[in-house]
């Protein structure tokens, strides 16, 4: 009587201890939503979920790299467009009978050009290459352009431009070169200068036929210029749109990602929930069997 007694009463006790540990695990998934408090908790769904989340924290540094090339090609942009402007402003400022204010005029065209090359983006000139912590371009005025010993000695940018993740895996050329933008451009300006001081100048009133045969000549030059910004315009366009779609793709795969790390991690509520009000009902009844069964004694027998 005695070994079945203290047998029972053990097996009460277990009884009792894994309704209590069931009642906890449950309790726990309501107040985490998670299935277990840790990896151990997910057996074989561990290394899933480690590749997983892995997967997620470098997809989410990709598309937190990916706005920031955005928002430098964005002002790139504005800058190349500004360039674009400047051209058209100079070409028109040499399709002209009167020369009395060209210099004028294209002066205000070097100075809004100089500007838009010397671009820069959370403090950093983005015509540089990757030297970007000094002007591209070093001339302020026309003159200085004149004054150099060589128009490439104006420019201060790398030989190797700025360079950006467009996908996750792939990284390419993003940026583009001042002296490559504009070395042509200031041969330009400079002939202008010098032709203004020279023995067919100044240009002041109406234009001779000497200087009108000089101004068709770089019109020609100044319309291959600004088919070379265009065409930076349209690569840059182009990179534009190719961000769009990898940073498309990369919020599915966060998307993707996050649902199937939550389907793994997460807890059911409402079958939580279920779990734990049976467990509830469990420790009840087992305390009481447990109580019920310490209390058992012979006594009542022997009278």
């Amino acid at each position: 009587m005695r070994v079945s007694t203290q047998a029972a009463s053990q097996s009460a006790l277990m009884d009792l201890m894994r309704a209590q540990r069931e009642l906890y695990e449950s309790g726990q998934q309501i107040s985490t939503g998670l299935k277990a408090p840790d990896l151990k908790g997910y057996g074989n769904q561990a290394e899933t979920i480690l590749f997983a989340r892995g997967a997620l924290a470098r997809s989410d540094n990709f598309v937190e790299a990916s706005k920031r090339l955005a928002s430098r090609l964005d002002v790139q942009d504005l800058a190349l467009n500004e360039m674009s402007e400047a051209v058209q402003d100079l070409r028109l400022a040499l399709t002209t009978n009167d020369g009395s204010f060209l210099m004028a005029d294209v002066q205000a065209a070097f100075s809004r050009f100089t500007s838009a090359l010397n671009t820069q983006f959370n403090g950093s000139f983005i015509f540089g290459g990757t030297r970007t912590d000094t002007p591209p371009f070093t001339a302020n005025t026309i003159a200085d352009v004149q004054g150099a010993a060589n128009i490439a000695d104006l420019f201060q940018n790398s030989a190797q431009a700025q360079t950006g993740r467009i996908e996750e895996n792939t990284t390419v050329e993003t940026g583009f070169l001042a002296s490559d933008l504009a070395s042509d451009l200031m041969g330009i300006f400079e002939r202008i200068a010098d032709f203004n001081a020279g023995p067919d100048g100044p240009f002041d009133g109406t234009v001779t036929e000497a200087q009108q045969n000089f101004l068709s000549t770089e019109i020609s030059n100044v319309i291959a210029a600004f088919e070379n910004i265009s065409t930076a315009v349209a690569r840059n366009g182009s990179m534009q749109a190719r961000l769009e779609t990898a940073q498309a793709n990369n919020a599915q795969r966060s998307d993707y990602l996050t649902t199937m790390i939550a389907g793994m991690e997460e807890a059911d509520m409402a079958e939580a929930a279920t779990r734990l009000a049976q467990a509830q009902a469990a420790v009840q009844v087992s305390a009481l069997v447990f109580s019920d069964m310490s209390q058992v004694s012979l006594l009542p027998f022997l009278r």
